[in-house]
């Protein structure tokens, strides 16, 4: 092998004397500066040497001398302060505390969120679409939610639906947050004017087969009540069905829902369907146009988008309502007040395990202190007490209900000879008849809190004006309908050229699904190719 030499110490002379240069250089320089500067380096104290006798005493004098030098400069130092402020008047000290306040809030960025302004435009898209729900439907549901039904009830939709010539059934959804009594007594006032049915959608987080149970609403207990199963849809299904044969309808009919905001107009749909064929959420404005939804060869529901805000559209109804997020009320102690207001004070001290308080400052202090929403200096933050009342309130973690009025007040639109047709055309007396009494218990009213019911709340419907304006909003908002249809299962082909002319809603879901049929086939593949590379080793070729 060959070896390499190694490599060799010697230096150029060029890069010898360099070196030479460059360090005498440097030590003509810490010269100089040491002749200009002969105290910049102190010498160390190398302390005292162990070898001196009585060295812990002297240690403890000397730790004792430096403890009096520090006194002294405190000593001084505060004597010279209260000289200063003997020395100044009280004009200057005011003056000093204004600077430093002004000072202080000009440091301070406060977050300030914008209120949400609800645009007068979408009103009158609103009220387009909800005046075309009327006019295409047979029959309307106006969802109620079951907490307050009065209050959840619009006079203008109902006298619009009469006016129309249209059947009017109310669906009171949300029945599992509400005790059982409580339910009887608002079904039992209701259906005094008009068809009144008991519902409760479905919670299951899948797209498809949503469950449904089929023991009546009316009759449900706890556990059912507590599970994520839809109640009553059958017995809706009975009152539509009621009405096709008692109108001799053996066509097609069109049913329309509509209502407030967050009443769950879109999951009714959702569980009639057994399916998310319909968008649903927290907030106020999910459902954007008409969407029409096939439950069978007889039945088509049209999906409202037109939420009906209230008329006089203060922040206090909309944040009860949920229309608005509560991070962008500016005055969030206002609806908190409302809530304290209407509800029993014994029951609310009870829901949040508080003691007993005498005003609304007392129970947000309370629940601040709670939660661990403290302010500088230790005050409870208010605010986020006021918050949390109110984000329980629209969750249905407060779960409120209300009692009807003793004394039957009939509405002045709604006349007896329509009563009597309602009530001859779905025969919902006919169908309770034959309903099995359910001896289970009901949800108990103590874990409620009981508020007082409020009237029907007045909607905001903008009437248009001019004849050519209502014909260019009516083919604007052809523009936004949305049909979602649902035929019969058929068989599955591996190119089908009918989906380029679906719309985009059909065009997103076929994309998922090919994408998922994909995944399984690669899955399939791979599963085959293992168990024939299984197989090949496997064999022996001796």
């Amino acid at each position: 092998a060959r070896m390499h030499r190694k490599q060799s110490k010697q230096v150029h002379c060029r890069i010898k004397y360099k070196r030479i240069k460059k360090a005498a250089d440097h030590k003509r320089k810490l010269r100089r500066e040491q002749k200009k500067n002969p105290n910049k380096w102190k010498p160390k104290d190398p302390g005292v040497p162990n070898s001196l006798p009585f060295k812990d005493e002297i240690l403890k004098e000397a730790e004792v001398r430096k403890q009096r030098a520090k006194d002294l400069r405190e000593a001084q130092k505060a004597s010279r302060l209260k000289q200063q402020m003997e020395n100044r008047g009280l004009e200057e000290l005011v003056d000093e505390a204004v600077m430093k306040d002004s000072e202080y809030e000009s440091n301070i960025i406060e977050y300030k969120p914008k209120e949400k302004k609800v645009n007068s435009e979408n009103f009158k898209s609103y009220y387009k679409d909800l005046k075309k729900v009327v006019e295409a439907a047979d029959v309307i549901l106006q969802v109620l939610d079951a907490r307050d039904p009065l209050g959840s009830r619009c006079p203008q939709i109902e006298e619009m639906v009469i006016s129309s010539g249209k059947k009017l059934v109310l669906v009171l959804n949300k029945i599992d947050l509400v005790p059982r009594a409580s339910l009887e007594a608002w079904l039992k006032y209701l259906r005094q004017e008009l068809p009144t049915v008991a519902f409760k959608a479905s919670t299951q987080s899948q797209n498809t087969n949503l469950s449904q149970s089929k023991v009546a609403a009316i009759h449900i207990n706890e556990s059912l009540k507590q599970s994520s199963r839809c109640v009553g849809a059958s017995f809706l299904m009975k009152v539509l069905g009621n009405y096709c044969r008692s109108q001799n309808i053996q066509t097609l009919i069109k049913v329309g829902v509509v209502g407030f905001p967050n009443v769950g107009k879109s999951s009714v749909i959702n569980s009639l369907k057994r399916s998310r064929s319909c968008g649903v959420g927290a907030t106020a404005g999910v459902t954007k146009s008409v969407q029409e939804v096939s439950l069978d060869k007889h039945i088509k529901i049209l999906d409202s988008p037109g939420v009906v805000f209230a008329k006089d559209g203060s922040a206090t109804t909309l944040a009860l309502r949920n229309v608005v997020k509560v991070e962008t009320l500016k005055d969030v102690i206002t609806p908190a007040e409302a809530i304290i207001q209407r509800a029993d004070h014994t029951q609310l001290r009870l829901h949040y395990t508080v003691p007993e308080f005498t005003s609304t400052h007392e129970l947000l202090c309370l629940l601040a202190k709670r939660m661990g929403k403290f302010k500088k200096g230790g005050i409870p933050n208010v605010e986020e007490g006021a918050r949390r009342l109110i984000n329980d309130w629209n969750r249905g973690y407060i779960k409120y209900y209300t009692h009807p009025p003793e004394v039957f007040k009939p509405s002045t639109y709604i006349s007896t000879t329509y009563v009597a047709e309602m009530s001859k055309a779905f025969d919902i007396s006919c169908l309770e008849e034959q309903m099995e009494l359910d001896k289970a218990p009901g949800v108990f009213p103590s874990r409620g809190v009981a508020v007082q019911s409020t009237d029907p709340t007045e909607g905001r419907l903008e009437e248009t004006e001019g004849s050519n304006e209502m014909e260019t909003e009516d083919n604007e908002s052809t523009n936004r309908e949305v049909t979602v249809t649902f035929d019969a299962k058929k068989k599955k082909s591996k190119n089908n050229e009918t989906d380029i002319a679906m719309n985009d809603l059909q065009k997103n879901k076929m994309v998922k699904k090919r994408f998922k049929q994909m995944k399984k086939r690669r899955k399939k593949l791979d599963k085959e190719a293992n168990s024939v590379a299984e197989t090949i080793e496997s064999l022996s070729f001796d």
